[in-house]
């Protein structure tokens, strides 16, 4: 990391690190923002925002919509960050199947359950360490030590780490080091929890918390992940909200280099009207996703339901059908389970939805697996939608 990249406009200080190297060690929250440079953008997500509350109260029930967010959630986040996986597989391991002892696949399902576990801590904590390192130890819990059992899950870093080079000497960004990182921390736990104010909005804390924790990097591994993560979690816990609903991974793939270089560009050079800007922007596409997301899904599930009534006259098909838009694999003792029914039945109705080509029946996998895929790509806008007799 070169010194003379950093200006006098930084928002932060050089201090010295390993290898007789420099690292970044951001101010505390928040920072000075020309208002007026970032109002129109700030205003255009707020008016986003609005429209997909309103949106989500269109839903009889909001987990047909959760879920699928959460899991194009955790495939493009863990994505982002050099962890890949199928949806199949993934939808595979949240009913208890994995195909070769998958590492990758298991990482990317334990975002999904630490997503949830932060989500369901709200209820009786705030945003706080607890929170933060909790999401980080389910994140890297049950994986080999090559993928994140030699991360120390659940703790700050304890040896100084780095962005961008595989010596510190080529490193691009280096966060500042361990003994500086519980302070740091410290300060963003604070700010979190701070008495509101009019000034910064509870939209403009998303990015700025989210600069933060990314710069501030606290971990030796799966800072990324956990920091976008804490863009939806802080969205409801600050009732932006009333759902969480907001997922901006998808939107930030896109510009990935982009995203990474306004990062830095804050750091360097205090360039926050550029990054707020951008993260406005993705706000905006991510709310455009989930409401016309909100339309596919209520959409397919009327079709089901029709296509399922018209053929099997039993209130289980109906059942059935309504589960998969919240965990679209199912095995027939999954079925009989979920429906409170016998195995014959439920493998009666699995075979009906199967020929209904509303289920797909996995090959090679034992017991035998079926899975929506209409639902799994209604929540993926790159994945048109196949049709249904």
């Amino acid at each position: 990391m070169r010194s003379t990249d950093f200006s006098a406009e930084a928002p932060g200080r050089l201090v010295p690190t390993i290898a007789q190297q420099l690292a970044f060690v951001p101010d505390a929250l928040p920072p000075k923002i020309d208002l007026n440079a970032i109002a129109i953008p700030m205003a255009e997500a707020m008016q986003a925002i609005g429209e997909l509350k309103g949106a989500c109260r269109r839903l009889s029930n909001p987990y047909i919509l959760i879920s699928p967010l959460q899991r194009r959630e955790a495939l493009t986040s863990s994505a982002m960050e050099g962890t890949f996986t199928t949806a199949d597989d993934l939808a595979l391991a949240e009913v208890g199947i994995e195909r070769d002892h998958d590492d990758s696949t298991r990482e990317v399902r334990n975002y999904l359950r630490a997503l949830n576990h932060s989500l369901g801590m709200l209820d009786e904590l705030p945003i706080c360490h607890r929170v933060i390192t909790s999401a980080h130890e389910i994140l890297l819990s049950g994986l080999s030590s090559a993928r994140g059992a030699q991360k120390r899950p659940g703790e700050y870093k304890v040896d100084q780490n780095w962005i961008g080079g595989r010596l510190i000497e080529n490193a691009r960004f280096v966060p500042p080091p361990p003994q500086e990182t519980q302070t740091c921390m410290n300060e963003v736990e604070a700010y979190i929890n701070r008495e509101l104010d009019n000034f910064p909005t509870p939209l403009m804390d998303l990015a700025l918390v989210h600069y933060q924790l990314e710069t501030i990097h606290p971990f030796a591994d799966g800072n990324g992940r956990v920091g976008r993560m804490l863009i939806s979690i802080m969205a409801v816990k600050s009732g932006l909200l009333d759902l969480p609903v907001l997922y901006v991974s998808p939107a930030l793939e896109h510009d990935k280099d982009e995203y990474i270089d306004l990062l830095f560009a804050v750091s360097a050079r205090g360039e926050w009207t550029a990054w707020l800007n951008f993260f406005f922007k993705k706000v905006v596409a991510a709310c455009q996703d989930t409401v016309a997301t909100i339309d596919r899904l209520i959409d397919l599930q009327d079709k089901y339901r029709q296509l399922a009534s018209a053929a099997v006259r039993s209130a289980s098909a109906i059942s059935l059908v309504d589960s998969l838009f919240e965990r679209p694999a199912v095995t027939v003792t999954g079925a009989a389970e979920r429906l409170g029914v016998t195995y014959a039945a439920a493998k009666k109705t699995i075979d009906k939805l199967e020929e209904l080509e509303i289920l797909t029946e996995v090959k090679g996998i034992y017991p035998k697996t079926f899975i929506a895929t209409g639902v799994m790509n209604a929540a993926r806008p790159e994945v048109q939608e196949p049709n249904t007799r």
